[in-house]
């Protein structure tokens, strides 16, 4: 089961007014609401086409229309990460937030990333059964932790095409080696929440980034899967150096704490014991 881009079913109904270089205004549930750089030296107008604050904007625009808890005063745009293809990566602003009974400010610092998705590899052998369930690993460098070989489910960011499965199909290609079709991934978040939500979300607080967790068990004969342990793969040009690794299921949260990972093995068990896999 596939869902289509969360942005593709938000009405946007955002006013983009120019007042001068570096200062501009949004639209929110009626309410114009000033968005400026921290800093002569940031170029703000390029924001405004990032899919991930377009559809921040949308939501924040629908949430304030049917309640007025909360008064969104300004956002103040802090920085902006470019990456290689000249595309906005990363977003960090301060929204300027207050409870409107009370005047009393929320959190409103949020780094923006946009969405993701996970996808949970469970392969079987066709050839021997007793080997049991495997799950594929991925370990690369992930300085912010900081770890060398960090083990997680192979995951990437939404690439803006629209297509949850298309993209998470694309990852696993890209990480592993593996070609699934689409087909043969499920989507257990929207097994899960329907449309209520966009997906899981591992940090609220201070990122928006939400993450699509998908579930693929594939059958392979066992010299196949055997030939997928300590497999060097990644985008070279895009500065990935992956090692796949296979752990058995049954083990796989004792070898990783990755959020992607012990999500995907909880809403997997939950799904199984609704009856929805």
């Amino acid at each position: 089961m596939f869902l289509r881009s969360y942005a593709s079913r938000v009405p946007h109904r955002l006013l983009f007014r120019t007042f001068t270089t570096m200062e501009y205004n949004i639209s929110v549930a009626g309410k114009n609401v000033p968005v400026k750089a921290a800093t002569a030296d940031i170029d703000i107008k390029p924001v405004f086409e990032f899919q991930p604050f377009k559809d921040w904007c949308a939501s924040f625009d629908k949430e304030l229309s049917q309640s007025k808890d909360i008064t969104l005063n300004s956002i103040q745009i802090q920085s902006v990460d470019i990456f290689g293809n000249d595309k906005i990566g990363f977003v960090k602003f301060k929204a300027d937030a207050e409870l409107t009974e009370t005047g009393k400010k929320v959190p409103g610092i949020v780094f923006m990333r946009g969405g993701a998705v996970s996808v949970l590899i469970i392969l079987r052998s066709s050839d021997n059964p007793e080997k049991g369930d495997r799950v594929i690993f991925t370990l690369q460098p992930r300085v912010p932790v900081p770890c060398i070989k960090m083990p997680e489910l192979p995951a990437g960011m939404l690439d803006g095409s629209g297509s949850f499965s298309g993209t998470a199909a694309k990852e696993i290609e890209e990480e592993t080696g593996l070609i699934i079709e689409e087909r043969e991934l499920t989507d257990m978040t929207e097994l899960a929440y329907g449309n209520a939500w966009r997906g899981v979300y591992p940090s609220a607080g201070g990122c928006d980034e939400f993450l699509r967790l998908f579930l693929c068990v594939k059958s392979l004969p066992s010299k196949q899967i055997d030939e997928l342990e300590g497999k060097l793969t990644g985008l070279r040009d895009h500065g990935e150096s992956i090692t796949l690794k296979l752990v058995k299921l049954e083990d796989a949260w004792k070898e990783s704490p990755d959020a992607k990972l012990l999500s995907s093995l909880a809403l997997l068990d939950a799904l199984k014991k609704a009856g929805k896999l």
